[in-house]
């Protein structure tokens, strides 16, 4: 049975399939199709052009997949992806060439210098809608701040959460509305860290006071 048959299909996972060079025939026949998932397939190296639904495909996995190279050109199409996650792929993964959906909720990056370095070029800020940002900075050791000073780099306010992590010559993080938050005794998220003995914002060391 092919992959277009099953027209009720609303997750797909492939993973840990040595031989697989590109994605089965058919899926963007699967109007149902929300999540697609690919998992250490390392003989996967791009996907081809209209292969992937474009309509209601919500979260779009690639991980492990140390040959994937390419993102599809027109992922800025998929207006109803939320989720998008490259994880430990190539490091000469490129950034599509019309940039990311900028409807998507959630964004995660690992061990992708390229697309990092494009993404803050393209404009991080115009993911208007992103509300949780995951990047690993292995292989950005030219990064020293983030958000890159001297560059205009701006991030989009609609974030709730975000994680940086393996900058190994990071030096800075700037988040001047987390100063103003928890800015002690009078930031309204102050009453949530005011237990912890040592706060410490960017360069601001704030020992609690003693009773």
């Amino acid at each position: 049975q092919h992959f277009y048959e099953c027209n009720n299909l609303e997750t797909i996972h492939i993973g840990y399939v040595q031989n697989i060079k590109s994605l089965p025939r058919g899926l963007d026949k699967l109007s149902h199709l929300q999540k697609i998932e690919f998992e250490a397939c390392p003989s996967l190296v791009s996907f081809e052009e209209n292969v992937l639904p474009t309509t209601n495909l919500r979260v779009l996995l690639i991980a492990f997949c140390k040959n994937f190279r390419a993102l599809p050109k027109c992922i800025n199409n998929f207006t109803s992806l939320l989720e998008l996650k490259v994880s430990n792929c190539s490091a000469g993964i490129s950034f599509p060439e019309e940039g990311f959906p900028t409807n998507l909720a959630s964004l995660q990056i690992s061990k992708a210098p390229r697309i990092y370095t494009s993404l803050v070029e393209w404009g991080l800020n115009r993911l208007t809608s992103l509300q949780e940002l995951e990047i690993s900075g292995e292989g950005c050791s030219s990064v020293k701040s983030f958000p890159e000073e001297g560059i205009g780099m701006t991030l989009p306010p609609s974030l709730t959460s975000i994680c940086i992590r393996d900058f190994e010559n990071l030096e800075f993080i700037g988040c001047p509305l987390l100063d103003e938050r928890c800015s002690r005794g009078k930031g309204r998220e102050w009453s949530k860290i005011a237990h912890i003995p040592y706060v410490r914002l960017i360069t601001n060391v704030m020992p609690r006071e003693l009773d």
